[in-house]
């Protein structure tokens, strides 16, 4: 079920994209194809669905890998404070400035 709803999400923001490579490799089976008997043809139609199979399932895996970091981040930043550099300065000051008072006192 949350296969199915990332695959969802992946096909409304990874569109597939035309490859420069795609009408070569179309061009390179047909080629091939009309080589092989019928029988090798068979075999080469699987081989070729199946490393259809496993370039979907590697790019869906590297979608909910980013999807998760995306999350986690969302996360991140909405428990705490972005990063301010002024912020950051100001209390480097002020911890300066009473580190200095404190030894001032003590002598």
């Amino acid at each position: 079920m949350m296969y199915d709803y990332m695959k969802a999400l992946k096909r409304q923001f990874c569109p597939k994209a035309e490859s420069k490579h795609r009408s070569e490799t179309e061009r390179l089976h047909h080629l091939l194809s009309q080589r092989l008997s019928r029988q090798n043809r068979r075999l080469l139609l699987h081989l070729v669905d199946e490393q259809g199979m496993l370039l979907e399932e590697k790019t869906l895996a590297a979608f909910i890998t980013g999807f998760k970091l995306a999350v986690g981040l969302a996360k991140e930043l909405s428990l705490e404070e972005p990063y301010s550099f002024d912020q950051d300065e100001d209390q480097h000051a002020v911890a300066a400035c009473t580190t200095s008072k404190i030894a001032s006192h003590k002598q």
